[in-house]
Parts: structure tokens; sequence; C-alpha cells
């Protein structure tokens, strides 16, 4: 394989496949990461707002509370309400409202935690309470419809921000009513802002773990994919090697098979050449024993002339047939364009009297083109075609259709007969030579018709086989290259 050769590109590709796997899975783990700390932050600010607004809304039912007025908690200017201020026992009482407790509170706890609360709205009565911009887009995002908002902000020093909702309750409406809010209205929100790294320095030591947990992800599949890489080289090499020397074997045998059959069929020819002129002096001195000496053989004499000229005949037939069957493969052709209607018409002109005496009908569709040899189509649907007439059925005149279907780059040919058919088990029995299925005496011939037919298909690069019902037919199949 071609990846054995390149064990080193191999190694590299699933690296990297593995790196980019590995870094997927990084990034989503510091995305789990990511959304802790903002659940976190969330869930820190929620608590924070609840605790407020809780705080306010006990304020605000109980009109306010008093507190010694002090340098931290001076009166609160922006109050405007009778008795606001009082003193009792040598000391100054200044009234507290919601929003100036929540002011109290967020210093407090700014000083304690590092967490910053503003409560403010668009159109606060106390210039300090102004919106930032961010707050700004947030009380609008309320306006839409949005009750609380949560963002990291990657400033310096990074920081999450939250801010609610703050909606008019009931208790509200004792100093807020002369301005027409309403029970439900949202005038307002309380941002609180959590310095990042209080929330991200303690998931610090997590995340440097699956850093090294990747890490060493990476580097075992990466030593796994090293030795996985390595084994399996070994492996096909060996599969390659052991494949090479099994080729070069099946190389060798081939070549020698094919010298063989080269030496055989020369053999054949040569062998069946030169037997053709001894037979004919078996025959003519046979001929001539009979004509002079036939008046005075007895019985058995002329029964055993008979057997020796019926066996010079029949060794002649088979010595053209041997000679023809090793020609198909000598012959020096050269394969072009035929068209097999062509072909057709002059095996029918050889077939004349066979057809004629078997009473035969020989019907065909239009026949296509097909790249090959004229005189060597001509002899396959010659034999084709006879052996159809010959092998006939007794209760029924014989009908042969020849048809051809396309068939990729090739041409599928069908020659169909109604004649006695073929048992199933000598499908591939009867392309073999000098093979016969019935006595001599009731077909004739030397069994070596359809060995010429597959040798001829063969040589055209195509193949031929049969389907037969013994009693009604048979088909013989045949595909020839297209022209």
């Amino acid at each position: 394989m071609w990846w054995v050769q390149r064990p080193l590109f191999i190694y590299l590709a699933t690296s990297l496949a593995w790196a980019l796997v590995v870094g997927v899975s990084l990034l989503h783990d510091f995305g789990i990461l990511r959304r802790q700390a903002m659940e976190t932050a969330g869930n820190r600010s929620r608590m924070l707002f609840d605790m407020i607004e809780t705080t306010r809304l006990w304020n605000a039912r109980h009109g306010g509370v008093y507190a010694v007025a002090t340098d931290e908690t001076p009166p609160n200017p922006y109050l405007d309400v009778p008795d606001r201020d009082f003193e009792a026992l040598g000391r100054r009482f200044t009234l507290l409202n919601p929003a100036y407790m929540t002011r109290q509170i967020a210093e407090l706890v700014q000083k304690r935690q590092d967490v910053t609360f503003h409560i403010t709205s668009l159109n606060p009565i106390r210039p300090a309470n102004q919106a930032d911009s961010w707050e700004t887009q947030a009380l609008r995002r309320f306006d839409a419809g949005e009750r609380e908002v949560l963002e990291y902000l990657s400033e310096q020093p990074p920081v999450f921000r939250y801010m609610a909702a703050l909606p008019v309750r009931e208790p509200c409406l004792k100093c807020h009513a002369k301005q027409g809010y309403k029970v439900g209205d949202v005038r307002g929100g309380i941002s609180v802002t959590i310095p990042a790294a209080s929330i991200l320095k303690p998931m610090e030591a997590q995340r440097q773990q699956t850093m090294v947990l990747h890490l060493a992800m990476f580097l075992l599949a990466s030593l796994g994919t090293a030795l996985f890489v390595w084994r399996q080289r070994r492996h096909w090499l060996a599969l390659s090697a052991a494949k090479a020397e099994q080729e070069a074997i099946v190389a060798a045998r081939t070549a020698e098979l094919r010298r063989s059959n080269q030496e055989l069929e020369h053999f054949a020819y040569v062998a069946s050449h030169d037997l053709r002129e001894p037979l004919r002096m078996i025959s003519s001195y046979a001929a001539l024993l009979e004509k002079r000496l036939g008046g005075q053989l007895d019985a058995d004499g002329k029964e055993f002339m008979g057997y020796l000229m019926d066996g010079a005949t029949r060794l002649q037939a088979m010595i053209n047939d041997l000679l023809e069957y090793s020609r198909v493969d000598r012959a020096q052709v050269t394969f072009v364009p035929v068209a097999l209607e062509e072909a057709l018409e002059e095996a029918l002109v050889n077939l004349t009297v066979a057809i004629k005496e078997a009473g035969a009908r020989v019907v065909h569709d239009p026949l296509p083109e097909v790249i090959g040899y004229g005189p060597l189509l001509v002899r396959l649907l010659q034999n084709l075609i006879g052996n159809a007439v010959k092998y006939r059925a007794l209760d029924r005149p014989p009908v042969v259709r020849i048809e051809a279907v396309r068939d990729g780059r090739f041409w599928r040919v069908a020659i169909r007969d109604n004649g006695i058919g073929i048992p199933a088990d000598a499908y591939d029995r009867i392309f073999q030579i000098f093979q016969r299925l019935h006595a001599r005496s009731a077909y004739p011939g030397t069994g070596i018709g359809l060995a010429v037919c597959r040798r001829i298909v063969d040589r055209h690069g195509g193949r031929i086989w049969v389907e037969s019902r013994e009693g009604e037919g048979s088909t013989f199949f045949l595909t020839l290259p297209a022209a």
C-alpha cells in the first residue's frame, strides 16, 4: 500500500488530526469553565442583589429608619421630607430611606469584599446615581422586557458585571407616589461589579489541570499512533513481500503454463498436420483393398473393413477439427469494426444445406458492429447456429433467434433455440475439447465445436456461457467488444 512507503507522512497527518481533536476538546472544556465562572458570578450577584432588595423593602415598609448622623452617615440632602432630622439624648439622628441605606451597604461591602454596588436609573435624582454606558444599555434592555443582565468585561482589570431591575413595590409609593410611580414599574436597577480574579483565580488550578490532561491525551494518542503505524507498516511490509513472492511464483507458473500451452498447440498443429498424409494413405489403401478384395471377403472381413474405413473417416474429421482449434490462437489477425449482420449472412450461406434439410428457421433482430476478426466471427456464429439445428427436437421444427443488447463496453449476443436442451451439470463440460453428451450414432461430430467457440470469444476479450432447460431449448450468450 502507498502509505507503507510514507510512514512519517501518515504519522504527522494522524498527529495533526489528534491535535485538532484534543484542541476542540480543550476549547470545549474551557467553554465549560467559562460558563461555570459566569454561573458563579451570576449566583453571587443575585444573592447580594436579593439581600439589598430585601433590606430596601424592609426599610420602605417601615418608612425608613433613623440612624445617628456622623461624618460617614451625614443627612441626605436629596431627601425632602418633614422630620428628616431630630435630636434626642444629646445626639442628632437622620432618616435613612431605602436608596440611602443601599449606598451605605454598598460602601461597606466594597470595603470588605471588593464588590461594587450602584443603584441607578436613566433619570436619577442624585447625580452620583447617574448610569455609566454599560448600565445605560442594561436599563434600556429592561425597558425591552429583560429583568437581568450578566456579562464578562475584559477591561483592565477584567470584571463580571451584573444588573437586575428594581420594580416598584407598594411601600415605595410612600415616597415616590408624587413622581407618578406605579406598582410593578421598573424605574431603575442595581448593578453589581465583581472583580474577575476573585472568581477565576480559584478555577486556575482546574484550568491548568485540564490543559495538562489534554496534553497527556495528545502525547498518548501520538505515541499510540506511532506504535500502530510502525506495527502496521511491519505487517504490511511482510504481506507485501509475501504478495510479491506469490506474484513472482504465479508469474513464473503462468509463463510456464503459457509456454506449455504454446508447445501443446504447436504439437497439436504439427501432429494433426503431419498425420493427414499417413491417414490419407491408410484411407486410400483401405479403399483399394475393399475394391480389389471386396468380393473375396467373408462377412467378418467386410465388417472389419467397414470399421477401418469408418475409423479413418472419423480420425480425419478429428484431425481437421484439431487443426481448426489450434489455428484460432495461431492466426495473425487484426481486430477492426465488423458488422455482425454480414458475418451472420456468410454463416447462414455456409449452413444452407443443413438448414434446408432440417426445415429450420433462423430469425434475428438488427445486429450491431463489434470489434473483431470477420472470419473468426463467421466461424463462431456458424458453429452455434449449426449446433442449434443439429440438436433439434423431433416433435417440432427448429427455430433459432439471434438478439443483441448493449452491456457497457460490450454487446451481449444471445442465440436461442427450441431444441433438446442441455443438462445443468454439463454447462461447463460442453466447452471442453472432444466432449460429447450424446452417442455418435445419434448426433455425429467430434465434440470440438463449442471449444472452438470459447477460444474465439476469449481471443476477442469476451466470455461465453449457456442457459438451458432440458426438452425446451438452450440460449448461448456471448459478449463482444462494441465498435
